[in-house]
């Protein structure tokens, strides 16, 4: 069980495509303003306000994709930024017998990759770091950001505690393990953000880093053997 080389992270991936579909897109416009309409509607076919019509609508589609590729990316950069901030801080305050793997890959074929497995004494632990701010709550296993007068928007995109479900259970399907007695769990844990309700979450959320650290230290059982 080792981590993605930097390199083949999924936010570099990304980037490049996005970069791709950018060039290919601003080249494509480039190629349109310079053409003399009436001589590329003459080689096409097309009258002249067709040809006009269909010069401008070349560069669209690849410029979207750059730009949704790139915006991606960003994202998939502070996320992977926040898993390796979050291994340091591990990596320094748990003891002896803790081995933090940030970045794994699990072999199911996806592209998404797991932020962050501790393996321990207390088993696997399967942590999806999030970075929100202020305070969140979470109802059917959905999360919201706490307002003053009520509750806000849901948060964008996958569940981070089904997530984190969801990590745990491809984890557990690489390992060859005996369920009681190396249990996979997955954790959410909030850098940043005061939880103030997690009775409807179907995973533990913690609330910053050294409640983890507590968590996996005061759980300590008989060491485990992780075949892999």
């Amino acid at each position: 069980m080792g981590s993605i080389p930097p390199a083949r992270r999924r936010w570099r991936r990304t980037l490049r495509a996005g970069l791709f579909w950018t060039a290919l897109g601003l080249g494509a416009a480039t190629i349109s303003y310079a053409l003399t309409l009436d001589m590329a509607a003459r080689s096409l076919g097309f009258e002249r306000r067709f040809a006009e019509v269909f010069f401008a609508l070349i560069p669209i589609p690849p410029l979207a994709l750059g730009v949704h590729g790139l915006a991606l990316a960003l994202r998939l950069r502070a996320a992977s930024a926040l898993a390796d901030r979050t291994a340091e801080y591990l990596s320094d305050h748990l003891p002896e017998g803790y081995v933090v793997v940030p970045h794994y890959g699990p072999r199911d074929g996806s592209d998404d990759e797991v932020p962050m497995v501790v393996i321990g004494p207390p088993g696997v632990i399967v942590i999806e770091p999030r970075d929100e701010g202020g305070e969140v709550v979470c109802y059917e296993d959905h999360w919201y950001r706490k307002q003053k007068y009520g509750i806000g928007r849901r948060f964008q995109g996958q569940s981070p505690s089904q997530r984190a479900r969801w990590n745990a259970s491809r984890v557990r399907g690489d390992m060859q393990v005996d369920p009681a007695h190396t249990p996979v769990e997955g954790v959410v844990v909030f850098t940043s953000a005061r939880v103030t309700e997690t009775s409807s979450s179907s995973v533990v959320a913690l609330e910053g880093l050294p409640a983890i650290v507590d968590r996996l230290v005061g759980a300590t059982r008989e060491p485990v053997h992780v075949a892999v």
